[in-house]
């Protein structure tokens, strides 16, 4: 890094002058050494001067020069005060005028402060235009001002009775001048309108031209109007871009957490992630690395600018060298837990970074962690070196937060779905082992006894026939009921709610229940919490249908007090006991309380079951809308 030299003389610090002595000092001081200075010169004058001449001389020789040594030294003596005393009076005027422009710079200070800290506390950007207009009259005595804010953000201010500048007029001004300062890329500009001066100051941020401050005076304004207004305009760009930035991260962090809610499939989840966070940052380049069971992270979602867009990167450039934890600078970021940022990258690091990182000047890395556990790593990444200021990392820290727990929440529901299809094939095995598979066994074991009776017993033959016949009608029942809640459920047609009706709708007619329906209006679900929803609701009814022998069944579908969405399925079966039957099944001894609880969890909602034997089972499930 360059440094420059400072000369040996600049380097000392000046010398101060020396203290002049105060008038009392050097009074004192005369008059010590003043009596000895005249006693000097008379002793002088009579023993060197009047011994020279005769009588006639001694008297004229006296006579002159007691004549004259007084006035002089009562002239010098009083030169002397007077000079100490214009130079008091002098420095006294100067201190009062210092004070007098302290006092002015105190007032015009606090008017700034006053004004700064209005807009700069602002909840959203109209709201501190609206106050830097008015804070712009108040601390220059304007008589009318307006700030413009790009894209189309304005707001004036102005007397009441003021029809010649009127909150109208000077709206209509104001835009007019901001895309004349545009076009002329001038900081700065002035105008006489109508006898009346308009100043106009330039609001820049990010090196562009953002919007402008307009003031009208009666008159020129003077120099310290101008100082004050140039002050107001640098301060109310940077307030100005500072609350759009924190819009940004408002909506950006809406823009992600409404992506969380809506988007089930974890890669488009992803990918839709991290295309938000790229345009936010203006990266060209962005994805995320996701750990796999042997430690290598795979690249999961990745886009990248083509144009003014942002696409998908081709699988062909996504594939390249494993990018292991711990080696290069993305595998020693998912060790991590603080975001950081590559403000200058070489290109040993550009070559071990992977395929976001070759060509990139600068990169941002945001490790993704939950529980203490490891997940991955987001990548955004831009050609140019310094892109991405470090000033953005605890934003960028809380994203990486909530993609963590999107993550997380996605790979425990995949766990749970795992374990869910474990769960049912298991079941589907049992059912067939334990009542179908028999039960043709039985059936089987019927018709040999029919053959070996159809000559002996005939009667008893026809009994047997009879007995095998209402075995497979049982059957065909079995098969038809487990068919009916494998089969698929068409969501995305229909929607929750009608899927919901037409549902409960067969449900009772396959199974010959009464089923009641209470449906509320409810909010649109995302697809991945309608799944889940429908999913516990399909298998209470099943478990109603195939262990509870109920005679009626209440579905209910409505918000709770947590302005979630609920399903209520209650039955008026044999019930159980929940206490011996812990978490292993519901209220039909089917799907296991854990696996049904955790997928509702899983997203954020609340899972209950309660039952007595004798008093039917109630299922309870909500998630958030």
């Amino acid at each position: 890094m360059a440094t420059s030299r400072v000369p040996a003389a600049a380097a000392e610090p000046a010398a101060e002058p020396a203290a002049r002595p105060s008038l009392y000092g050097q009074v004192r001081l005369a008059r010590v050494w003043l009596p000895f200075a005249i006693v000097a010169v008379v002793l002088a004058h009579q023993l060197l001067v009047v011994p020279l001449g005769g009588p006639s001389w001694r008297f004229w020789a006296q006579l002159l020069f007691y004549s004259i040594l007084g006035p002089i030294v009562t002239y010098v003596t009083l030169a002397w005060i007077s000079n100490e005393v214009r130079e008091r009076e002098r420095s006294q005027e100067e201190l009062q005028r210092t004070f007098a422009e302290l006092q002015d710079s105190y007032a015009v200070l606090g008017a700034l402060q006053r004004v700064t800290e209005r807009f700069a506390s602002a909840p959203d950007l109209e709201h501190a235009v609206a106050a830097a207009t008015r804070g712009v009259r108040e601390a220059t005595g304007a008589r009318s001002a307006a700030v413009v804010v790009t894209p189309g953000v304005v707001a004036a201010d102005a007397d009441a009775g003021d029809e010649r500048w009127s909150v109208a007029t000077m709206t209509a001004d104001a835009v007019v001048r901001d895309r004349t300062l545009r076009e002329s890329s001038k900081s700065e500009a002035r105008a006489d309108v109508g006898g009346c001066e308009i100043v106009s100051f330039s609001l820049r941020w990010g090196g562009k031209h953002e919007g402008s401050l307009h003031a009208v005076f009666d008159s020129a304004p003077d120099a310290k109007q101008r100082e004050t207004l140039r002050i107001l305009a640098a301060d109310f760009a940077a307030a100005a871009e500072a609350v759009q930035a924190r819009t940004r991260d408002l909506i950006t962090l809406f823009e992600v957490d409404r992506g969380i809610r809506a988007e089930g499939n974890l890669d488009r989840l992803l990918r839709t992630l991290v295309t938000t966070m790229a345009v936010r940052l203006g990266a060209d380049t962005a994805g995320v690395y996701l750990i796999d069971e042997d430690g290598t992270l795979e690249l999961r979602a990745a886009v990248r600018r083509a144009g003014d867009d942002l696409v998908a990167l081709p699988a062909a450039l996504a594939i390249g060298a494993p990018v292991r934890v711990g080696e290069g600078p993305v595998g020693r970021a998912a060790m991590g837990v603080d975001p950081f940022v590559l403000p200058r990258l070489d290109a040993d690091e550009q070559a071990v970074g992977g395929p976001l990182l070759v060509g990139a000047g600068s990169a941002v890395l945001l490790p993704l962690v939950a529980a203490d556990a490891a997940l991955g790593v987001i990548v955004l990444g831009h050609p140019d070196g310094g892109r991405f200021p470090e000033a953005g990392l605890p934003f960028l820290g809380v994203v990486a937060n909530q993609v963590s727990l999107a993550v997380a929440n996605a790979n425990a529901y995949r766990r749970s779905e795992e374990h869910a299809i474990a769960e049912e094939r298991a079941r589907i095995a049992r059912e067939v082992h334990d009542g179908i598979a028999q039960s043709l066994a039985f059936t089987a074991l019927k018709l040999d006894l029919v053959a070996r009776l159809q000559t002996r017993d005939p009667e008893a033959a026809i009994r047997e026939v009879g007995e095998a016949k209402a075995t497979i009608r049982e059957l065909i029942r079995e098969v038809r009921r487990s068919i009916f809640a494998l089969r698929p459920v068409d969501l995305e047609r229909y929607g929750f709610v009608e899927t919901l009706r037409r549902y409960a709708v067969d449900f009772g007619q396959q199974n010959d229940i009464a089923v009641a329906l209470e449906i509320e209006a409810v909010p649109e679900l995302s697809v991945g919490c309608e799944a889940v929803l429908f999913r516990i609701f399909q298998e209470a009814m099943h478990n109603v249908a195939k262990h509870a022998r109920a005679s009626r069944v209440s579905v209910g579908v409505g918000l709770d007090e947590r302005e979630h969405v609920r399903v209520v399925v209650r039955d008026d079966g044999l019930g159980f006991d929940p206490r011996e039957v812990g978490d292993r099944v519901t209220s039909a001894g089917g799907l296991g309380l854990k696996q049904m609880r955790e997928r509702v969890e899983a997203r954020g909602g609340h899972f209950a079951i309660t039952s007595e034997p004798g008093a039917g089972t109630t299922v309870r499930a909500s998630v958030p809308a």
